[in-house]
């Protein structure tokens, strides 16, 4: 019996270790770190509320010419 080959339970541990170490790595430099994922969508949200901002304005600078030309304000 000693002299079976196959996979011990040591090198699977090791193995599955490893692969979460990867995991962690690519997933902090993809998502996390400085240009990740969340920086992207907290920049194009910033850029999204200011271009909302933008278009309130004009509307609301629309609305108030009508109420000049029509004499309601």
């Amino acid at each position: 019996m000693k002299n079976e080959r196959g996979i011990t339970l040591m090198v699977l541990v090791l193995t599955i270790i490893v692969m979460i170490i990867l995991s962690s790595v690519v997933i902090y430099s993809s998502v996390i770190e400085e240009g990740g994922m969340v920086n992207q969508v907290k920049e194009e949200t910033n850029k999204q509320q200011e271009m909302v901002k933008q278009e309130q304005e004009k509307m609301n600078s629309v609305l108030k010419n009508q109420e000049v030309d029509w004499g309601i304000g």
